[in-house]
């Protein structure tokens, strides 16, 4: 057994590395695995926000293992993440130990002294990612709920929570965006998330609270765009034009009918409004209208996140799977 980096520019490479990750999660309820053209493309341009390292456990001239270590480059700098993939027909052959201990040796040249990592497992039941995990020496930091909506089929239902809601913000005005935060909310876009760590629940997760400026959101648009990847994002704004919260999900050109939910954040000084729910449908609407391919929706809830459970059971998410994020010292 040899464990390599994999160069981003071989091509072959690159996709036998995708393969065997798409492979290992074949058993998913939903597959929502990167779609490789979009890996290939990042890996190949590269990202200002994280430096990938790609490496793979051979067997001769056969890769059956890969892994991924992402380096922040912007804030939590001694913090690095990484995934690992056995191939189904290998697995319980120590080519994830091995991989595991070369991700270690990666992070650590980077000036990394932690490292996260994720497994998912069914609603009642462990995994052996998350065995893995634990015998690899990472803790259980948080567990979130994996839930799905299905956005053809819950959109009956959003004019009367629309009609319900719509008393207690009266003074707000809702707005929608897409690929690009317009130039007078991107300031306020900026503080919300450099708020998110101190308000979205993290468990034992150790983590900073992230820097934002126009120049990182610009770049991750530019980059975005270029990879396939489109934002669909919506906010509301306060009586004073202040941008107080803001939902965005993450679409695909190369899987169009599946949406990726990132962060919804709602300032505390304006929450009991009733706007978390508000902008989600406003978003869910704008799926609707300007990406019609995407039906469902994945989003990730923390246990004792019960504002954000309860607007997602509101708007028909369930919950299909778990994910176990574990960190790791080195």
């Amino acid at each position: 057994m040899d464990i390599r980096e994999i160069d981003p520019h071989d091509e072959a490479l690159v996709r036998r590395h995708w393969e065997i990750g798409h492979a290992a999660e074949a058993d998913r309820p939903y597959d929502f695995y990167v779609p490789f053209e979009l890996a290939r493309r990042t890996y190949v341009e590269g990202r200002d926000d994280i430096e990938i390292v790609l490496l793979g456990a051979f067997d001769g001239d056969e890769m059956w293992a890969a892994a991924r270590v992402d380096v922040n480059r912007y804030d939590n700098l001694e913090l690095g993440s990484a995934t690992y993939y056995t191939h189904p027909d290998r697995r319980r052959q120590g080519l994830g130990r091995a991989l595991a201990e070369a991700s270690y040796d990666v992070a650590r040249s980077r000036g990394c002294t932690q490292l996260l990592t994720e497994a998912y497992t069914p609603l009642d039941d462990s995994s052996a990612g998350v065995l893995f995990g634990e015998a690899m020496g990472f803790r259980r930091a948080i567990v979130d709920g994996m839930k799905v909506v299905d956005l053809v089929e819950t959109e009956p239902s959003w004019a009367a929570l629309e009609e319900a809601t719509a008393p207690r913000h009266t003074d707000y005005r809702l707005v929608a965006w897409r690929d690009g935060v317009p130039d007078e909310l991107v300031a306020d876009y900026c503080r919300l998330n450099e708020m998110f760590f101190e308000q979205a629940p993290m468990g034992e997760l150790d983590l900073e609270p992230e820097k934002w400026d126009e120049a990182r959101v610009r770049k991750r648009e530019a980059h975005n765009l270029r990879t396939g990847r489109h934002d669909a994002a919506a906010g509301a704004v306060a009586p004073d034009g202040t941008l107080v919260a803001f939902t965005e999900v993450f679409t695909n050109d190369h899987a169009p009918w599946r949406g990726i939910q990132s962060g919804t954040l709602v300032d505390p000084d304006h929450r009991g409004h009733g706007l978390g729910l508000a902008i989600k449908i406003v978003n869910h609407r704008q799926l609707r209208e300007h990406f019609p391919q995407c039906r469902v929706l994945l989003t990730g809830n923390a246990d004792v996140n019960a504002a954000m459970n309860a607007v997602n059971d509101t708007l028909g998410y369930r919950e299909v799977e778990r994910c176990v994020e574990m960190q790791r010292d080195l």
